[in-house]
């Protein structure tokens, strides 16, 4: 078991309980209003996500999100709730069908999630030039509402993923076991430790 956190930059944080391919975590964020967001993530072994969970919170509002998915040819099923009244796009997904081909999820703001496709792919070991361009299953907060998103992982140098979605770019510092450590603009991690 280990620990993770990581402080974003201007206001908001991440923490992240990781057991094996079960991982728990907890994000504040104050864009584009103030929210609270608590999410449980689970894979499976070559750690494509198997499913997520995640609640936001704010003043006067709740929402909840469930993904779940039997196997990378299955369709995701989705299912959501929400109270009070938060602007923005409902939770979920208004077309479904685009995710067919999302192994991963991402949500928005967390470095953890970069990690999913790093490990799964195996990008630490692969030479440098390597890239694959990937589709996931994009998890806007607070609204919770899903899209996919097409997204390309490219191989920089050790320790170094270059990250690409539409015209953004950046490059990723990891650790031997992929998770971020430095993801410039977003967060850098402030902590980490195993635990028995």
């Amino acid at each position: 078991m280990a620990e993770y956190a990581w402080n974003r930059i201007g206001f908001g944080a991440e923490l992240a309980i990781v057991s094996g391919t079960r991982m728990a975590g907890w994000a504040l964020g104050a864009a584009p209003e103030p929210y609270s967001a608590r999410y449980t993530l689970t894979t499976d072994e070559s750690w494509a996500t198997a499913s997520l969970e995640i609640s936001t919170e704010g003043a006067g509002w709740t929402r909840s999100l469930r993904l779940v998915r039997q196997s990378g040819r299955d369709a995701w099923k989705i299912r959501t709730s929400e109270t009070g009244a938060l602007a923005g796009p409902p939770p979920g997904s208004e077309y479904p069908e685009t995710l067919t081909d999302a192994v991963d999820v991402d949500i928005a703001f967390s470095p953890l999630t970069n990690t999913l496709p790093i490990r799964r792919l195996n990008l630490r070991e692969q030479p440098v030039g390597t890239e694959f361009d990937l589709t996931f299953a994009f998890v806007e907060l607070p609204s919770l509402a899903v899209v996919a998103s097409d997204q390309k992982y490219v191989v920089a140098g050790p320790g170094e993923i270059g990250f690409r979605s539409g015209d953004y770019r950046v490059q990723l510092a990891v650790d031997d076991d992929g998770f971020v450590v430095d993801y410039p603009g977003l967060a850098t991690r402030s902590t980490d430790r195993s635990r028995a």
